[in-house]
């Protein structure tokens, strides 16, 4: 999976960013709670509800693990993403892998996704819905079944 930045200079790019192959760190959960408010058994209501400051920081991780920020910089950089129009700015793709049948709920239709801006999504090939890691985060009591289709 891939989280995409687009129209924030610097930062825009595509990020590999899957939480299934790489859990968050105990410091990226510290980020995630200071940040936008959520634990381990939260984290997927606000995934689900497309909350902007939960996007933002998993934007920041994101640019963090590709080296692009330090550990010092993400509550700058944050603060910084959540001062800019959010519309069609931040996005996850799915990989071109085929999706195993246990991975979660189907993808929805590119009319059906949701958008972080609450319009409609745009139409595109080159814009996945979201798959969601197929053993969820570490502690979290959350269900497959509850997770979203898509973020965009």
């Amino acid at each position: 999976m891939h989280l995409v930045i687009e129209g924030l200079a610097p930062w825009d790019g595509r990020y590999e960013f899957d939480l299934a192959e790489q859990p968050p760190s105990t410091r990226e959960w510290g980020f995630i709670k200071r940040l936008a408010g959520y634990l381990p058994m939260t984290f997927w209501d606000g995934f689900k509800g497309v909350d902007p400051e939960l996007i933002c920081v998993l934007a920041v991780l994101a640019l963090r693990r590709s080296g692009r920020l330090q550990a010092e910089e993400v509550v700058d950089t944050f603060n910084r993403l959540i001062d800019q129009p959010f519309k069609d700015s931040i996005w996850f793709e799915a990989d071109d892998e085929p999706v195993e049948a246990d991975a979660g709920p189907p993808a929805t239709s590119s009319n059906g996704s949701l958008s972080i801006s609450g319009d409609g999504s745009r139409t595109s090939s080159e814009r996945s819905a979201l798959i969601p890691p197929p053993s969820g985060i570490p502690a979290s009591a959350t269900s497959t079944s509850a997770r979203p289709a898509s973020v965009r």
